[in-house]
């Protein structure tokens, strides 16, 4: 197992080509990443042309248009594979169905892009095993693959999780682990299994939560330490490492969440952490002013500050409301009231 516990280096900093140079710094120049599934690179000056394939291993990736999964995407073009194709999840947002971060990237590479409705059916294996991928790597990909899935890349699959496995299995890790008041989060690189996060580990790595943290903040750093251990991953996966089995006693599984609602909570502190691990992916909620609203920032303060603005009163002090919103900005961005994550 490649180890681990402590920050490594950053992303890699060798691009194929000019225009994927380009999406690096634009993207690692972000303070924050998003797991909203509808980035879209902008016209940058780098050359769009396709280029050359290489030679080397076949390696698939799967995953969504975020910052996230684009991130880990680019460390895996920059370890010296070549490119199988990409694969995700129609389902996740309508931006999917059209030009985004993944199509541009795939577009660019010349490799096919399967946009799959259902990874397990007949039609998506088929296209799967057509990209005669030796191994697959997942960032962030919304469907569980059966066994005939698993089955397809010779090497298998590598699944890149943001926590510090087998704590906070499931799909919204870096969300809980502020709510929770966690002191340290992680990524997790492991084979892929039946059971959903739960398959041997490959490496890990660790870094603190900050109190100042939102999700976009600690999803970025944990992102950079992910896509530094890419080249020592790719490695070892595709020299065979079964990885080291789990201790799923020592475990956690959370859900996904909604639009939590802030009024609805006992303390100012719990009511912060809603907010910042809301933001940017599923921003907290509260009552504004008789209507509801989306709470983009807040500012923990002692019940005698006299900064204006709108607060919430709770035993242990106040949050102050210093921007919000009546769009929620999520995988709908509906008006209040009309999003489906709404509480």
């Amino acid at each position: 197992m490649v180890s681990v516990l402590h920050p490594g280096p950053t992303a890699t900093s060798q691009p194929s080509s000019p225009w994927l140079a380009e999406v690096e710094s634009w993207l690692w120049a972000k303070s924050e990443f998003r797991m909203v599934p509808d980035l879209l690179v902008p016209p940058l000056p780098g050359a769009r042309d396709h280029i050359a394939p290489r030679g080397g291993p076949r390696v698939g990736f799967a995953g969504f248009p975020s910052d996230f999964s684009l991130a880990l995407l680019l460390a895996l073009i920059d370890s010296g594979v070549q490119i199988a194709g990409i694969a995700t999840s129609v389902g996740a947002n309508p931006a999917i169905a059209g030009e985004n971060a993944l199509s541009q990237v795939a577009d660019h590479l010349g490799v096919p892009l399967l946009r799959l409705a259902r990874v397990n059916e007949y039609d998506s294996l088929v296209a799967l095993e057509r990209l005669r991928a030796d191994l697959f790597m997942i960032a962030s990909f919304d469907q569980i693959l059966g066994e005939h899935a698993l089955g397809i890349p010779k090497l298998g699959w590598v699944n890149v999780h943001p926590s510090l496995l087998p704590k906070y299995r499931g799909p919204e890790p870096v969300y809980w682990a502020i709510v929770n008041g966690e002191r340290e989060a992680g990524v997790s690189f492991q084979r892929v299994a039946r059971a959903i996060d739960a398959g041997p580990l490959l490496a890990q790595r660790s870094a603190p939560v900050l109190a100042s943290d939102t999700g976009g903040s600690l999803t970025r750093r944990l992102t950079e330490l992910g896509a530094g251990c890419v080249p020592e991953v790719v490695a070892a996966a595709l020299a065979g490492d079964p990885g080291t089995p789990m201790d799923m006693s020592l475990g956690s599984y959370y859900t996904s969440v909604g639009h939590r609602r802030i009024d609805h909570v006992d303390s100012a502190v719990m009511a912060d952490r809603l907010v910042r691990a809301g933001n940017p992916n599923m921003v907290a909620a509260t009552s504004c002013g008789g209507r509801v609203c989306y709470v983009l920032r807040a500012r923990l303060v002692a019940h005698s500050d006299m900064d204006p603005g709108p607060r919430l009163t709770f035993p242990d002090g106040d949050l102050l409301l210093e921007e919000t919103s009546d769009r929620c900005g999520c995988h709908h961005g509906e008006p209040v009231g009309s999003c489906p994550h709404d509480e």
